[in-house]
């Protein structure tokens, strides 16, 4: 769940996991349609989802989650955008190891320039608004056989 200002609520709790493998997405956008759009497809899929309005409640839901999750994350987003936690993903190995993060953005080049070194060494895809329906599926599929695996 989460607040008006876009905070995630509902703690670690909401990220403990789902209906494939276990493997719960985490939807990082601050466009409540493309969240709640993005929240249709996945449930739909056969995928838990939860929300965040932003990188900050995206964080501490993270740090907070006692399992893996997908992370589907904007990159341009007000208070704490995708760069800002990709740098806090790339400076804090629990964050790295335990979690798999696609990102999402209109324009591709942007992180690809500014953070192709990191994307590269985390093995983050970069899925271009808009985004066909089932590429996205495809790679959240794939992100969730990861988070399995690190799981294991």
């Amino acid at each position: 769940m989460e607040t008006s200002a876009g905070e995630m609520t509902g703690g670690a709790s909401a990220l403990a996991g789902g209906p494939v493998g276990g493997v719960r997405v985490l939807v990082v956008d601050d466009d409540v349609g493309i969240r709640g759009s993005l929240r249709d497809i996945l449930e739909d899929a056969g995928y838990a989802v939860t929300e965040a309005g932003n990188g900050e409640a995206a964080l501490a839901a993270l740090r907070e989650s006692p399992r893996g999750c997908v992370v589907l994350l904007d990159w341009w987003m007000p208070r704490l955008d995708g760069a800002g936690v990709l740098a806090a993903v790339a400076a804090d190995a629990r964050l790295r190891a335990r979690h798999a993060y696609v990102l999402v953005t209109a324009d591709p080049r942007a992180p690809r320039a500014r953070f192709g070194t990191v994307l590269q060494a985390l093995g983050i895809p970069v899925v271009a608004k808009p985004f066909d329906l089932d590429d996205l599926l495809d790679v959240v599929e794939a992100a969730a056989h990861r988070v399995e695996g690190m799981a294991a």
